[in-house]
């Protein structure tokens, strides 16, 4: 999340969410720190890209098991499902059931086309997957002097370890220092070419710094997944470095080449990073490139800002289909909607951000993507609103002149009749599917999962009692939510 949230209320108890000076002023690294999240070792069919060349400097080189292969299968578009699960991690010992286990399937949609993706285990909603980070004494100085400046280390999962790893710390308002509880990203192949944890090239580790109820990324994926729309698949994950426990951690997929072959048949698009602006003319240069660095052509961001510029309201989708994946849209802003994403695009109260945007090159157009959903599934942070008012545009009030704060095409949307009258169709569809992912006996399951290890995570920054009272908070959110949907399309004549 980009802007500074200034706190959580549960049960009447102030929540402060910040403890690191810094996060009131973090943002993002820049291109060239090296954060380029979906930039992977480049395959023997894939262009060469000098600015991915591993970082000088010697150094081990991979550790045990982790092998050299990618995500394989061909990806249906959209839809299917994961493959199958493997062992459970960090001393679960059974095996997981991978795609419907005992709670649920691996939060995934997309397909690997029959074959097994080996990463599946890692994120099986009925493991617990233990990842121990090992950081010498100068990577942990590094760190505290600048956190996000990628540094040596090595990660262990299960059996597998990867020395030579790069590590460092992730987050904006979320940002906290290395003897906190600081959420971490982790490149295995930024030093040895190839290296990867189960086809894996990127890990992220959420520290829930404004999630008290520790289970609100892994439920809001489940709703995009179940949508067959393309999202991360996430659970939680129990994290250790050098030895020593650092707590419960949300375990979301990287949105990497790797990630995207899971749903695009084609991964050779630009993958673009939010950077708090909107799709206006003049804003192409904001948006962070995450693939084709080197080659930085951003004809593609300049058409799409044009043809919203220049759309009419009355042919509003029709004239955006050149360019955007309109059905997905729609569908991608319901679910935002009904999973009470306040950060992210169409109904952030602050700016837009938390979303990736991928230019399918065998389509043509543009995909949302969805990131940072620490936010959803609860109240507004100061507690004056419920529920996401889905046809009213939201209005920043944090800045001078209370300017509208949802996002530009989804307000174009609103301004047109019939993309209106679209909108509230893919709501009706989208609040069934909610209700038929039986949210609050899923989050029932994954409470009992992880109860006695937030009980021992002492670096989380909210008492026992507020986890409790922040659970029992997200059941009575659950349980209200698709009915609200429904009232407010009543209300609105649909």
């Amino acid at each position: 999340m980009k802007a500074f949230k200034p706190f959580h209320r549960y049960a009447g108890a102030l929540v402060l969410p910040c403890l690191l000076a810094a996060c009131h002023g973090a943002s993002k690294p820049s291109a060239a720190s090296g954060d380029t999240a979906g930039e992977e070792a480049k395959s023997p069919d894939e262009p060469h890209d000098p600015d991915h060349m591993p970082a000088a400097g010697g150094g081990a080189g991979a550790g045990s098991g982790a092998g050299g292969a990618g995500a394989s299968g061909t990806p249906a578009a959209h839809g299917g499902s994961s493959g199958a699960g493997g062992p459970a991690a960090g001393g679960g010992g059974a095996p997981s059931a991978g795609a419907g286990g005992a709670l649920g399937s691996a939060g995934a949609s997309g397909s690997t086309g029959g074959a097994l993706d080996p990463s599946t285990e890692l994120f099986a909603q009925d493991s617990l997957p233990r990842f121990d980070i090992t950081l010498s004494q100068e990577s942990m100085d590094a760190l505290s002097t600048d956190p996000t400046t990628y540094v040596r280390g090595s990660i262990r999962y299960g059996a597998i370890t990867l020395n030579d790893v790069a590590v460092r710390i992730k987050g904006e308002a979320s940002l906290r220092g290395i003897t906190q509880k600081a959420a971490f990203k982790i490149k295995t192949d930024e030093f040895v070419a190839g290296q990867n944890l189960l086809g894996l090239k990127r890990i992220t580790l959420n520290n829930m710094a404004q999630d008290p109820t520790f289970l609100s990324e892994r439920l809001a994926y489940q709703v995009y997944a179940a949508a067959k729309l393309p999202a991360p698949r996430c659970n939680n994950a129990l994290v250790y470095v050098n030895d020593d426990f650092y707590g419960v951690y949300a375990n979301v997929e990287s949105e990497d080449k790797v990630f995207l072959r899971r749903f695009f048949s084609n991964v050779q698009g630009n993958l673009y990073e939010d950077a708090q602006v909107d799709f206006e003319p003049g804003n192409e240069a904001a948006f962070q490139l995450q693939t084709n660095e080197a080659l930085n052509d951003r004809s593609d961001l300049r058409a799409f800002t044009a043809a919203i510029a220049a759309a009419k309201d009355e042919t509003f989708l029709s004239d955006m289909d050149a360019t955007l994946d309109t059905a997905h849209f729609l569908k991608f802003t319901a679910v935002e909607g009904a999973v009470d994403q306040w950060d992210m695009y169409g109904y952030t109260y602050f700016d837009p951000n938390n979303f990736r945007l991928y230019h399918d090159p065998a389509s043509g157009k543009f995909t949302f993507l969805p990131w940072g959903m620490d936010l959803s599934l609860k109240p507004f942070l100061d507690g004056s609103m419920v529920h996401v008012p889905l046809f009213k545009v939201p209005v920043y009030e944090n800045k001078p002149g209370n300017h509208d704060a949802g996002g530009l095409i989804f307000r174009r949307c609103l301004a047109s009749p019939s993309c209106k009258n679209q909108y509230a169709q893919a709501l009706k569809s989208v609040a069934d599917l909610y209700d038929a992912q039986k949210l609050d006996e899923l989050a029932a399951q994954y409470y009992a999962q992880i109860k006695e290890h937030v009980y021992r995570d002492w670096r989380k920054e909210y008492s026992n009692e507020q986890f409790e009272d922040a659970y029992q908070s997200l059941l009575t959110h659950l349980r209200s939510r698709s009915a609200a949907i429904r009232g407010e399309l009543q209300a609105a004549g649909y």
